[in-house]
């Protein structure tokens, strides 16, 4: 670059100068000199860019640049930064631009920015100078504050060495100085980054500055308890963070739950990886981050201003977490690339089926990408909820790269595609059909009446069977009403035998037997021979089963008492009898004591006008059955008094 001394004289009132890209790219002079009494002139000038020789020599024409606040040097071939290489330059700059100087490694002196104590914005970006070095220069700001600080790429693999080299672990000597100062966005992007000591590239004097940090694209994790904890403390202290930046981060090492045990102890849990997220913060990312260990989750509270949220083709067990019941500010949700691979099929399976309903409760999202995640469709609700974001503030909704099926249960998408208004990133995207072809969704709307006739079938067939099982319901329904009271004795029979299995009282008769003297025929002819031999009950009959020598009531109290059930045998006799009184009075007893389950009462040869009057009584305990006349209606009388006194007759 050659100027001549006074090409700038009729210029002296210039406020921005660029001469940039006017050095050859390989330049042959090492040591150059710049012609600074040219400059001398340009009093005015507030903003300067030049190209940047190998071994800049900038004389004391430069102190005449009083008024510059910016210094850019961009196409840099640049090899050592010395403490005297800026010192003619105006002590009042305010912002220096060293930035893609590459081509060389840079050389830095400790004190090569002392000439720029009031400077606020510093740019290295992708300049071989190594983060060491870098941050080992800012010992002129100790405490002091930089709004900007932008050290991206700074550690190029291509210089690797022992003292500089590219997989850099932070150690807290190199963060010395860093620490103490008030810096606002700090850019530490791309550095080779792969580990960091305790209490040093998380740790600032004043964490309350800081507003926006970027980690982007280096290759360390929060792999240990203590990584964990000190994040989860900035976090806590960083009150104005605004941009938190942790994307394009390849692990190449797996990491594992027990190194969060060392750490913790017996006290270790899974609350323990819970990072919970100032509120202050707009925008985080959290995309293509490949890091195969614990699970870690980011956890939004309520009243976040989040309006940025990125987690693209990431492969972690990461997770964000809105807390419930609550509205949030989110506007731009990039979800794109979410597949995954399961060892169990050996193929990618969609990781969202379908759009999350946190996603799509929420009201003020205007960007949301979910291209490349292998959707086979957007369902009816995501659809509804997309329609009202349109409607309401404009939505950009982003599905490109997706497995879209066009079957019949997507007919309604298909035309959704082309008929809606939301800001869709194509109307043509690529389907396959169920044969394997892959058309646009355009061709599938267009022919749409051909490709899917066959659904109309399909509905048919899909009504038919509706109606088939509807009736074959009903059916059940009434077969079932039908015989409710049936099938309500056998579970009550089940049930009784259940109870007293476990629960219940051992009888030693199923039924006790109380009759007149002339009833006697008629129980040892029909009722002893049905009850015992058929049903195989055991039943009481005293003239047959007291023994003498013993009370009589006493036998009879007794034996009415470990009866199951007690039937009456009402005949004329009956009433007058003694006996049978007593006994009326026995199970008046055993009815308050609940020890007796059912109390039959047979009428034969009399009428209801003639029934003893203690047995009206208890009454309301009585099953009643008139014994007919009719021979030919005794087996139904039989049926309904086994159905009460029988445990084994279920049906």
């Amino acid at each position: 670059m050659s100027i001549h001394q006074k090409c700038f004289l009729p210029l002296q009132n210039l406020v921005n100068l660029d001469i940039r890209r006017n050095i050859p790219n390989q330049p042959t002079l090492d040591l150059y000199h710049y012609p600074d009494q040219a400059f001398a002139v340009l009093q005015k000038l507030e903003f300067l860019a030049l190209d940047m020789a190998p071994n800049p020599i900038f004389g004391k024409g430069f102190q005449g640049l009083k008024n510059l606040k910016s210094l850019t040097f961009e196409f840099c071939f640049i090899k050592y930064l010395r403490w005297y290489t800026f010192e003619n330059f105006s002590s009042n700059l305010d912002e220096l631009k060293l930035t893609r100087c590459h081509s060389n490694f840079l050389e830095v002196e400790h004190n090569a920015l002392v000439p720029f104590p009031k400077i606020t914005k510093i740019h290295f970006e992708e300049s071989c100078m190594h983060l060491k070095q870098a941050l080992n220069i800012l010992s002129p700001y100790e405490g002091k504050t930089i709004e900007i600080m932008n050290f991206r790429g700074l550690n190029c693999p291509i210089f690797n060495n022992n003292e500089y080299p590219f997989s850099l672990k932070v150690t807290t000597a190199m963060m010395r100085y860093l620490k103490t100062i008030c810096v606002e966005t700090l850019d530490l992007s791309d550095n080779g980054i792969v580990d960091f000591d305790e209490n040093s590239l998380l740790l600032f004097d004043r964490t309350e500055c800081l507003k926006h940090l970027y980690f982007k694209g280096n290759r360390f994790a929060f792999a240990y308890g203590r990584h964990m904890e000190e994040l989860k403390t900035f976090f806590n202290k960083s009150v104005a963070l605004k941009t938190f930046d942790y994307s394009y981060i390849p692990v190449r090492y797996k990491l594992y739950a027990i190194d969060f045990r060392q750490y913790y102890g017996k006290d270790y849990h899974v609350s323990n990886n819970v990072i919970y997220l100032p509120r202050s913060l707009e925008k985080l990312v959290l995309g293509n981050v490949l890091c195969e260990d614990i699970s870690r989750i980011f956890f939004i509270r309520r009243g976040s201003n989040l309006t940025y949220l990125d987690v693209s083709f990431s492969y972690t067990n990461n997770a964000v977490v809105f807390e419930g019941n609550a509205s949030y500010k989110t506007e731009t949700l990039v979800l794109d690339g979410h597949f995954h691979l399961t060892l169990y099929t050996i193929e990618l399976v969609n990781f969202i089926n379908s759009t999350p309903s946190e996603i799509i409760s929420q009201n003020g999202i205007k960007v949301l990408d979910l291209s490349s995640n292998l959707l086979p469709t957007v369902d009816y609700k995501t659809r509804v909820w997309a329609d009202l974001m349109n409607q309401k503030h404009g939505l950009y909704f982003l599905l490109d790269d997706n497995a879209f099926e066009y079957i019949c249960d997507n007919l309604d998408f298909i035309k959704w595609i082309q008929e809606t208004k939301v800001n869709l990133d194509s109307r043509s995207y690529k389907c396959t059909l169920v044969n394997g072809t892959v058309i646009t969704v355009l061709d599938a709307y267009e022919n749409m009446h051909d490709l899917f006739s066959h659904c109309r079938n399909s509905i048919w067939l899909m009504v038919s069977s509706i109606l088939l099982g509807t009736s074959c319901i009903l059916t059940m329904i009434v077969l079932l009403y039908n015989r409710r009271w049936n099938i309500a004795i056998f579970f009550y029979r089940i049930f009784r035998k259940i109870v007293e299995k476990k629960y219940g009282k051992k009888y030693t008769y199923d039924v006790f037997v109380s009759y007149g003297g002339d009833c006697i025929p008629w129980i040892k002819k029909y009722f002893i021979p049905k009850l015992e031999n058929e049903w195989k009950l055991k039943i009481c009959v005293k003239d047959r089963d007291f023994y003498g020598g013993e009370s009589f009531y006493d036998a009879e109290a007794e034996s009415i008492e470990n009866s199951r059930h007690v039937i009456f045998l009402l005949t004329p006799i009956f009433k007058v009898s003694p006996d049978c009184l007593f006994e009326i009075d026995r199970v008046k007893h055993e009815i308050s004591m609940q020890n007796i389950e059912n109390v039959i009462v047979i009428s034969k040869d009399i009428t209801l006008k003639d029934i003893p009057e203690g047995l009206t009584h208890i009454w309301n305990y009585v099953l009643f059955i008139q014994w007919p006349e009719d021979c030919n209606d005794h087996d139904l009388t039989w049926q309904k008094l086994r159905k009460w006194i029988s445990g084994d007759f279920l049906y």
